[in-house]
C-alpha cells in the first residue's frame, strides 16, 4: 500500500535537500540542482515559483518554501498559508483549499500540499466564481486577494485554491 503523501513528501525533502540546500534562495540554481536530482534519481520534479515561494511539483504532492523574505512580508509565505488553511477549516471552507501541512527539516520550514491538477486558464471555463456557489464565492472573495488563474485548479468539479497566502490579515500587516 502506498504511504500517505505527507510521509512521502517528507522523505522527498530529505532526499532532495543535499542538492538544493545551499541554493534555496536562487531560482535558477534551484532549477539546475533539481534537474541534476531528476537525472540522478530518475524523477520528473518540476520547479515553479512566484514572488515569495518556490514549489517543487511531483506526481501527487507539492513542496514549497519561502525564498524572498521581503515578498513574504508583503504577500505571505508558508506560515501565512498554513494559518489561512486553519482559518478556512474553522470557517468550514477548507474543502476549497489544498490542505497545507508544515514540516521542518534541517531548520527549514516547508509546506506540503496534495497536487491539484487543472491549474491555469487553459483548464478553466471562465473565472473562479463559475466553480463556486454564491456562499463559497463570497467567502473566497473575503478570504483571498490573489485569485488569478494560476492560483487555483479544479478538484471534484469545484475550484481549489493552491496559493492562498495573501489573505486579509496579510494585506492588513503589509504594504497592500
Amino acid at each position: 500500500m502506498k504511504s500517505d503523501y505527507r510521509v512521502r513528501a517528507t522523505r522527498f525533502i530529505k532526499s532532495i535537500l543535499p542538492y538544493i540546500e545551499n541554493v534555496m534562495f536562487d531560482v535558477n540554481d534551484v532549477e539546475e540542482r533539481v534537474a541534476e536530482y531528476n537525472r540522478d534519481k530518475s524523477r520528473k520534479v518540476e520547479v515553479v515559483w512566484g514572488s515569495a515561494r518556490i514549489a517543487l511539483i511531483t506526481s501527487d504532492y507539492v513542496v514549497k518554501w519561502d525564498y524572498d523574505e521581503a515578498c513574504v512580508e508583503d504577500i505571505g509565505g508558508c506560515l501565512d498559508e498554513y494559518e489561512a488553511y486553519m482559518k478556512a477549516k474553522r470557517d468550514g471552507f477548507d474543502y476549497l483549499l489544498a490542505e497545507t501541512t508544515l514540516t521542518v527539516v534541517n531548520n527549514i520550514t516547508f509546506s506540503i500540499m496534495p497536487r491539484i491538477r487543472n491549474v491555469g486558464p487553459m483548464y478553466h471555463k471562465g473565472t473562479i466564481s463559475n466553480y463556486l456557489n454564491p456562499v463559497e464565492w463570497g467567502w473566497v472573495q473575503n478570504f483571498n486577494r490573489d485569485l488569478h488563474h494560476y492560483n487555483w485548479g479544479i478538484r471534484h468539479g469545484k475550484a481549489c485554491l493552491i496559493d492562498y497566502a495573501l489573505t486579509e490579515e496579510v494585506v492588513e500587516r503589509g504594504s497592500w
